[in-house]
């Protein structure tokens, strides 16, 4: 136990969060159908991968917060083991959801799967019931981005944000996983300002839209949410119209939707006039 009189022990960590998306929800409808064992075999299943996996990518876990878990890298810092380690528990994550809870779900929900938070910095260790505990900003922020990735996030493709300064210092941007910088207002560390960030993608997904106008020339609005809110099964089908972009920036006028979009790695920008169709890509 650690004492108020015993030397503070600092270290660095790059910290990661991941959480379950939609896992009350999932949780709610095993335990209607009789099927939480489900439910405890996928987290076993997926620490233990968490767990072997940790020591070949310098890193460990550290705890389990009921939906997810917290992982430390140690140094030095390798941007290509932290994105694949990452992309593993992804995919472990998604090979067992489709094999096992989705077909015992009644009903299962638009977004699934996982997400994550990654900063760096100064942790303080401590032990509480004989057990190394850890404290410090980077926790709090790791926690705060995995937390701020919304459904359009997750639809476009990103499951993770990671700072604006970790991802600079890690030089991510030589990898060939796509990234975008943006910005989020995250509770109680930027309260009065956005937080710089980089959202990251690291699924196979080979459609994303990057951003969507609509409207005229001269009056027009950004619909990428609206849009992109529409995306199944790495698909766009819908038509143009005042009704999906939820307002009617140039009334009276014919409008346009100007998109642009990634397939398969390579960037597309088209025109659709209002009332067509789009199926993309």
């Amino acid at each position: 136990m650690t004492r108020e009189n015993d030397d503070i022990q600092i270290i660095n960590k790059i910290v990661a969060t991941l959480d379950i998306c939609s896992s009350s929800h999932l949780i709610e409808d095993l335990i209607k159908t009789n099927n939480m064992k489900l439910w405890r075999d996928l987290l076993i299943h997926l620490k233990e991968y968490i767990v072997s996996e940790s020591t070949k990518h310098d890193a460990e876990a550290y705890k389990f917060i009921g939906d997810g878990w917290i992982i430390f890298f140690s140094k030095p810092y390798s941007a290509k083991k932290i994105i694949q380690l990452l992309s593993g528990i992804n995919q472990v994550f998604e090979e067992r959801y489709k094999e096992e809870i989705f077909p015992n779900l009644n009903t299962p929900p638009e977004i699934s799967g996982l997400t994550f938070g990654l900063d760096e910095g100064q942790l303080i260790q401590l032990t509480m019931q004989e057990k190394p505990e850890y404290v410090g900003q980077p926790i709090n922020i790791a926690c705060r981005l995995q937390g701020a990735i919304n459904e359009i996030d997750i639809k476009g493709g990103f499951r993770v944000f990671m700072s604006h300064r970790l991802f600079n210092n890690l030089r991510f941007g030589d990898h060939a996983h796509y990234n975008e910088p943006t910005e989020r207002r995250l509770r109680n560390i930027s309260e009065c300002s956005n937080f710089r960030l980089y959202r990251i993608s690291i699924t196979d997904s080979k459609f994303k839209i990057i951003k969507a106008i609509y409207g005229t020339a001269s009056n027009k609005i950004d619909v990428t949410y609206q849009y992109t809110r529409q995306i199944k099964n790495d698909k766009l089908d819908v038509v143009v119209s005042n009704e999906l972009a939820e307002n009617d920036p140039h009334r009276g006028t014919g409008k346009t939707l100007w998109i642009e979009y990634i397939h398969q790695g390579k960037e597309y920008k088209k025109e659709f006039t209002e009332n067509s169709r789009i199926q993309l890509p």
